[in-house]
């Protein structure tokens, strides 16, 4: 019986706990890379705040308020009370697990967002350096790049990004020509520092060079030693070398210097780049 109406129908708040009960299960079940929907979640914590907060109004006026007996004294309703308060202890019980449960989810969604950042990162570096292998451009892999929150790419990489830089092989191709016309240049100038007998004169005059490495600070001994370290890959070495030369040998290889120093700088450039971002 349901005395001065102080019973209250406690079928929803039941049926509550049951749905909650379920949503809990769901969640422990997702699979954890999976991006969770949170907001059936998010709306079912506030539908029970609501419902904490009318239940506890409640059973406060309950507390309050004494319900006759058949001998005309009053009796407090402390069975329901207990009965009620053990359904709010439960549904406080659930919402707290409903919180660690969308906290870890959340968790989840930006770990998962993070490894995508990285493999996208990751991807935007490999072209890039496969680009700078084949001579291609890589304006697009630096576009992707971008779109992963990397703004500060070094102008060395960025500069040639729409036409890409020359290969390793084409500059070992051009390399022989190049020092041909460089050692031309310094002799024409009297700067080659060479041999002044008949030797050197005939090497003039024929315009023979060194091709393989000597020792020595003469323009035809530099370039030989400049040639091996282009055979090897070792453009840096290589480019050492010639920042020893004279003016006119150096003016005679500007276009293959310009190019060899924008692949230097560039490889130098996506190492420090990859460097920086992966350990970050």
């Amino acid at each position: 019986m349901n005395v001065l109406n102080t019973r209250v129908d406690t079928t929803e708040m039941k049926s509550t706990l049951s749905q909650q009960g379920a949503q809990i299960a769901a969640l422990e079940s997702a699979e954890p890379a999976a991006a969770p929907d949170l907001s059936g979640i998010e709306a079912s914590i506030a539908a029970l705040d609501e419902t904490v907060s009318t239940l506890e109004a409640r059973l406060t006026e309950l507390e309050n308020r004494p319900v006759p007996t058949s001998d005309g004294t009053a009796a407090p309703v402390a069975d329901y009370s207990e009965e009620l308060a053990a359904l709010q202890s439960s549904v406080e019980a659930q919402k707290a697990e409903i919180d660690r449960l969308l906290e870890n989810a959340l968790s989840i969604e930006e770990a998962t967002a993070e490894a995508a950042r990285r493999a996208a990162v990751q991807s935007a570096l490999t072209k890039i350096t496969a680009a700078l292998n084949t001579g291609g451009e890589y304006d697009s892999a630096l576009g992707d790049l971008s779109q992963t929150g990397v703004a500060d790419v070094p102008e060395a990489l960025a500069a040639p990004a729409d036409s890409g830089v020359a290969t390793l092989l084409s500059l070992q191709a051009e390399f022989p020509n190049t020092a041909r016309a460089a050692l031309a240049a310094a002799r024409a100038a009297g700067v080659d520092g060479g041999d002044s007998g008949a030797v050197g004169f005939l090497r003039r005059q024929l315009g023979a060079r060194s091709v393989e490495p000597r020792e020595g600070s003469d323009p035809d001994a530099v370039l030989s030693r400049a040639e091996a370290a282009v055979r090897e890959g070792r453009l840096t070495d290589a480019l050492t070398e010639i920042d020893t030369l004279p003016p006119e040998a150096q003016a005679a290889m500007e276009s293959w210097l310009s190019d060899a120093r924008a692949r230097v700088e560039a490889e130098a450039a996506v190492q420090d780049l990859s460097q920086r971002l992966t350990a970050n």
